[in-house]
């Protein structure tokens, strides 16, 4: 490989706003923070800079099983009681 890699940098300005939990490493703040110093200090100049769409539900496939992207696309906080087989089976929610 000839010359510098580049890194590539994915963000949506919707992301910090989705909370994984207390047990996940990503967190909205930092999310946020990581973003205002790639912009601070002008990181994104020597990055590739992507604005990701939402996936479709046949582009998940690609990387998750079908069965994973319909519960995910049915579980909601208010009903994640009613999906706790599935809930254990795809290791969701905090244990």
């Amino acid at each position: 490989m000839t010359g510098k890699s580049r890194v590539s940098y994915f963000y949506h300005p919707t992301c910090p706003l989705f909370y994984y939990g207390p047990s996940h490493p990503m967190k909205p703040h930092r999310l946020k923070l990581a973003h205002h110093l790639i912009l601070t200090y002008g990181l994104y100049k020597e990055m590739d800079c992507y604005r990701p769409h939402p996936a479709a539900a046949g582009e998940m496939t690609q990387f998750h099983s079908e069965d994973y992207v319909n519960f995910m696309s049915k579980v909601t906080p208010d009903n994640l009681r009613q999906y706790s087989a599935s809930m254990q089976r795809f290791n969701a929610g905090d244990s």
